[in-house]
């Protein structure tokens, strides 16, 4: 065993391909970590984190029809949570060869590889940077963690200007940054994950909901409108970005974490996911005792279910174009990538590692 930390989030991409008429072109490519480890894995919670199975964690990107598989980021200790930056020429992750996590970037072929924010960074009390997410303006929110509590964390995308945001609020973490890169929501121990939002022309957290505490993982639409988030009851929620019209989008989802194992105690928070036109949620929900792929529109009205694979999907996310959804599901002993289009049909499996297929993102359209 060895102690690690939980990460949060990510996003997705693919290049054109030859399809059958009757189905949409799935363009891009796909970067994705991939883990390997020893035995079952495992995990648990300890105080100040998790301890977890010792794992292996490569970056590799795929394009859509399974072709061109490439490993652009060598194993290590656990490469993990790759996202592009929004112009799609950077493939951005977090790693912690050298025993402390740390946001690294290379090109999408693997080039040109460098560390973009460090622990020192933050000040000599910081150990670790992660749970790495990208603005639309191309900024950085991140968790910049002293050992015992998180603070949410900004930088630019080259690691410039970096600053802790509010960082007398307590333990805050799964960080998001609005569109227009004026906000900040997140969650976290402090006020019991209840949602909080920070201004930052004016960093004093403003709680967005008060009565509803142990809310994950937020994320704005496109349009910096919405705010749509999850809570341990396993259902899905929406709020407006000023704290109005709190809405329970789902009834019997049942899903928080995505487990590796049934001794992954832990999990990891596996989120829904906004598409490009702020339309509809693809999330993952229950489905006759299992995980499938489902999709909704942004009021809760009309949901769907995609797959019926009776194995456990989770990592829902929408391509660029809004027309197929990445997502990982069990083949065996790992999960492993597949994609589906919006409307439904048969799911493609991507992939067939010998390897666990864990954060997913696409790359962005030109």
């Amino acid at each position: 065993m060895r102690y690690t930390l939980s990460a949060a989030p990510l996003l997705f991409f693919l290049l054109a391909t030859s399809v059958p008429a009757d189905e949409p072109k799935s363009p891009g490519l796909i970067a994705f970590a991939a883990r390997r480890w020893e035995g079952e894995y495992r995990s648990r919670d300890i105080p100040g984190g998790v301890e977890t199975t010792p794992v292996v964690g490569s970056i590799y990107t795929v394009r859509a029809d399974g072709t061109g598989l490439r490993k652009v980021v060598e194993p290590g200790r656990d490469a993990n949570a790759p996202a592009f930056s929004p112009d799609g020429r950077w493939l951005y992750f977090q790693s912690n060869a050298d025993g402390s996590y740390q946001i690294q970037r290379c090109r999408p072929d693997g080039s040109e590889p460098a560390t973009v924010v460090a622990p020192p960074r933050f000040g000599p009390s910081c150990k670790s940077v992660y749970g790495l997410n990208m603005a639309s303006n191309g900024r950085m929110v991140m968790t910049a963690y002293d050992g015992r509590t998180g603070r949410v964390a900004l930088a630019d995308a080259d690691g410039a200007n970096p600053r802790l945001i509010a960082p007398d609020a307590g333990y805050l973490y799964m960080a998001c940054l609005s569109p227009d890169g004026r906000t900040i929501v997140c969650s976290g121990p402090a006020a019991g994950y209840r949602l909080q939002r920070i201004e930052l022309d004016d960093p004093k957290p403003v709680v967005l909901t008060p009565d509803h505490p142990e809310s994950f993982v937020p994320q704005f639409t496109p349009d910096g409108r919405t705010i749509v988030f999850f809570r341990r009851d396993g259902e899905i929620y929406r709020v407006d970005r000023d704290g109005r019209n709190l809405q329970r989008l789902t009834t019997g989802a049942k899903h928080v974490e995505f487990r590796l194992s049934p001794q992954d105690h832990h999990g990891s928070s596996d989120a829904p996911h906004v598409s490009p036109d702020a339309r509809r949620i693809a999330y993952v929900a229950d489905a006759d005792g299992a995980p499938e792929v489902h999709v909704m529109n942004l009021d809760g009205s009309q949901p769907r279910r995609l797959t019926r694979r009776k194995s456990p999907c989770a990592r829902v996310r929408w391509s660029p174009d809004g027309a197929w959804i990445a997502f990982v599901s069990f083949v065996g002993k790992y999960p492993q990538l597949f994609i589906i289009p919006d409307e439904g049909g048969e799911p493609k499996q991507i992939t067939h590692l010998d390897e666990a297929v864990y954060f997913l993102a696409w790359r962005p359209s030109p």
